[in-house]
């Protein structure tokens, strides 16, 4: 980074005491940069939350200045709010990805994604609990702006999966007098739910036994049969 020190002699009217002014005419600092800052500070955040976040420690950790760090978050809010945008919100829709643009096998899609979150799940994990939910109940009521960025991820999500619902009602596969955008609210509520419960306990039994209790909940609740049932060629295979 080229930075010019202008004496502020130079600029009495302005500058009347003997300071310096730091004059950035040109930085040469990456996209990559700005991911390590945004990936590490990310990390951090899991680990003990966004108001326990010590810039200052990470800018030490990455071995970066200050000046790196604040040409492109002013702020510690800032680096909050990007990273809702450019980490939770991609990464969170990612999740529900595989229902959009389906117009069959939508059960079994959403009994998969729920699988695969348990089957994903690990001690660490557990013990941190989902990010997201995190952030919901520390910065709610702390910043405006935060939340609402916050509440733009959550209705993503629920965006998806009330699609999906819709769709795999239209479908056949989902109980016609289920409200979909509830359903798709409450799905994410127990979600979030399990993680909130076994962090507590702090025990990644307890999250695959509530999760195994969700997806019997969808299957009693949402699905029209089992989603194996509804799979193509279950038909064949049943009468075979």
């Amino acid at each position: 980074m080229k930075i010019f020190l202008w004496k502020t002699q130079l600029f009495p009217h302005f500058y009347p005491q003997k300071t310096y002014l730091l004059v950035y005419l040109h930085s040469p600092m990456t996209k990559i940069t700005r991911d390590k800052i945004l990936n590490r500070c990310f990390e951090a955040i899991c680990e003990g939350g966004f108001i326990n976040l010590r810039t200052d420690k990470e800018i030490k950790r990455l071995r970066i200045t200050k000046g790196a760090f604040y040409h492109y978050f002013p702020g510690k809010l800032d680096l909050g709010y990007a990273v809702i945008e450019e980490i939770l919100m991609p990464m969170y829709t990612a999740k529900w990805a595989s229902l959009e643009e389906k117009n069959s096998g939508l059960a079994q899609a959403l009994h998969n994604i729920i699988e695969q979150e348990k089957n994903n799940s690990t001690e660490l994990s557990v013990k941190r609990g989902d990010v997201l939910a995190n952030l919901m109940v520390e910065m709610s009521n702390e910043d405006e702006t935060f939340r609402k960025k916050l509440e733009e991820v959550l209705e993503a999500q629920v965006k998806i999966v009330q699609r999906a619902i819709l769709t795999g009602k239209a479908a056949g596969e989902m109980k016609p007098q289920i409200d979909a955008r509830s359903m798709a609210y409450s799905l994410l509520g127990q979600l979030q739910g399990c993680y909130a419960i076994a962090k507590t306990r702090n025990s990644r039994d307890v999250f695959t036994l509530m999760m195994n209790a969700l997806q019997r909940q969808l299957k009693d609740v949402l699905f029209v049969g089992s989603p194996a049932e509804q799979a193509p060629g279950s038909m064949q295979r049943m009468t075979a």
